[in-house]
């Protein structure tokens, strides 16, 4: 008995064999829902009101000139802090005055309310559409403000972003007026109070000294007007809005192309990402991290090929040539010697196991070797209808008493084993079926029982080749009852069925149970870019030994 093979050193590195083998199988998938998503997203998008953007650009500067009398004449409001002018603009007195200017606009009136209308909605949900606001500013917070409207039409894009602009505009200038405004009027209010006393005092000398006071704040009051008119803001309007002549959005073929792109994106990574989570054997790169050699590809044989049975479907064909490289592949794996035992078994039932021991089996008796094949299933025992219902003779075993009634089943042959005979199904082929289904444990029992090992130790010296058609890994625990006395286990593995996780059990259970895996086969393939399944398919089938026909071709 020889050791499993080990696990090969990058088994948990990912590989863009199986990714690429992946997204291949899924590329109906992968091509139909991005086109499907895209075409959906163009029409919903060509649905879509119109919508434009116009743009006022305004420059923030330093208004300190270099000359002390202008300094001394000018009267300028304090820098902007970071974000003022868009919180200023998003403010409820801005967008009253906005909503005044547009009345002013002639713009059509429904339009402009629900202009107004939207610019109340965005100040109470804080988020803003219809006027924004992108600032590029230096350390002393100078620089550019563009200020970004968006309208229903271009009219309307062009003079909301002109009323913004005239508000933020005049928001600024009265910001810089403030303070010699409010020095103007308590200037007034002096001149006032000084006219009334004036009127008041009847004393000639107190009387002229009140009026050579207000003749003084009447200068100061001439003087606040003239600094109060030539008052300024740090705003100064550069580009003024004009209207646009495409609509922002919608944009059909952008956002058609994005949503596609995004469809694409997330489709294939559920696909790797469920492929992952239950991956199936969906080819030969799939079974590469499990470090065992795939002994042969066996096409998937379709339903009309079946009629005449499994066998006469192998004899020509695909499914020939995969067999060929299977019994090649066995025999350079197993290398010189005789009496040779395999188990041939599955994860699962129905992956084709017992099909494959068959037509392995007529495989190596054609090309002369002597097979034994021994249906171990008790359970489900299948050899009988591979083989179909007409057969040859039987004939004892080695090691069998040729006086005793002959025992020509596995379950009768546990009876009475010195009276095994097997029944030939093909030239150089011989079967021991399994007779009567078992229920329970009674399978188990036989092929656990030292007899069995024993008789299969004599039966193999009149053989090159005992081929044990078993349970499945995962179902019983019979496999690894037989496996442990023979030379190692051939998998069958189903393509686009089989989980590569229930492989890995099977493996993992035959590692643990000290038994050797040969190979997997991988079965019912449905690939066509294998070349050997179609290279020289004619001259496969003239060339093909007489010995590997049917011996009953006009069974079912």
């Amino acid at each position: 008995m020889q050791s499993p093979p080990a696990q090969p050193a990058n088994a948990d590195q990912i590989d863009l064999r199986q990714v690429f083998g992946t997204l291949r199988r899924y590329a109906p998938l992968l091509i139909l829902t991005p086109v499907v998503v895209a075409g959906l997203t163009y029409w919903l998008a060509g649905r879509e009101a119109p919508v434009y953007e116009s743009s006022a650009s305004i420059i923030a500067v330093d208004n300190n000139a270099q000359n002390s009398l202008i300094n001394n004449t000018l009267v300028t409001a304090p820098p902007l802090p970071q974000g003022a002018v868009e919180q200023v603009l998003h403010s409820r007195n801005l967008v009253t005055d906005i909503g005044q200017r547009l009345e002013q606009s002639g713009l059509d009136p429904t339009l402009v309310a629900q202009i107004r209308s939207d610019l109340n909605r965005e100040l109470t949900a804080n988020t803003f559409s219809r006027l924004k606001v992108r600032a590029r500013l230096d350390t002393q917070q100078r620089g550019v403000y563009e200020i970004r409207a968006q309208g229903e039409n271009p009219q309307a894009a062009q003079q909301l972003a002109e009323a913004g602009v005239a508000a933020l505009l005049a928001w600024d200038n009265a910001r810089a007026k403030q303070s010699v405004t409010r020095s103007r009027q308590s200037l007034q209010a002096q001149l006032q109070n000084l006219t009334e006393r004036i009127a008041s005092i009847g004393d000639p000398l107190e009387r002229q000294s009140l009026i050579s006071a207000r003749g003084q704040v009447l200068q100061n009051l001439s003087q606040m007007a003239v600094l109060e008119t030539a008052a300024t803001g740090t705003l100064i309007p550069v580009a003024e809005p004009v209207a646009p002549r495409a609509p922002v959005s919608p944009r059909p073929l952008r956002n058609a192309a994005l949503a596609g792109l995004l469809s694409l994106f997330l489709v294939t990574g559920g696909v790797l990402l469920s492929d992952s989570l239950r991956r199936r054997v969906n080819g030969p790169e799939d079974l590469l991290p499990l470090g065992l050699p795939v002994l042969a590809q066996l096409p998937l044989v379709r339903r009309k090929q079946l009629a005449g049975g499994f066998l006469p479907a192998s004899h020509s064909g695909p499914l020939y040539e995969g067999l060929g490289f299977l019994r090649i592949n066995v025999q350079s794996t197993l290398g010189e010697g005789s009496h040779r035992r395999l188990v041939i078994s599955s994860s699962y039932p129905g992956e084709g196991k017992s099909s494959v021991t068959a037509a392995l089996a007529e495989s190596l008796g054609a090309s002369g070797q002597k097979v034994l094949v021994i249906d171990a299933d008790l359970r489900r025992p299948t050899q009988l209808k591979v083989w179909g219902p007409d057969r040859l003779a039987t004939h004892p075993l080695p090691g069998t008493d040729p006086t005793l009634p002959p025992a020509a089943t596995l379950t009768e042959m546990f009876l009475r084993p010195g009276a095994a005979h097997a029944t030939g199904v093909g030239p150089n082929v011989d079967l021991l079926p399994a007779g009567t289904p078992q229920r329970g444990d009674g399978g188990s029992g036989i092929l656990n029982q030292p007899a069995f090992r024993t008789s299969l130790e004599g039966w193999a010296q009149g053989y090159d080749f005992v081929l044990i058609d078993t349970p499945p890994m995962l179902g019983l625990p019979d496999t690894l009852a037989v496996a442990p006395h023979t030379d190692g286990v051939i998998l069958v593995v189903e393509n686009g069925k089989t989980r590569l996780a229930d492989v890995e059990r099977s493996l993992q259970n035959a590692r643990v149970a000290g038994v050797r895996v040969l190979g997997i086969v991988l079965n019912k393939v449905t690939r066509s870019n294998d070349a050997y399944y179609y290279y020289n398919t004619a001259y496969a089938a003239a060339a093909r030994p007489e010995a590997l026909a049917s011996p009953h071709p006009d069974r079912s």
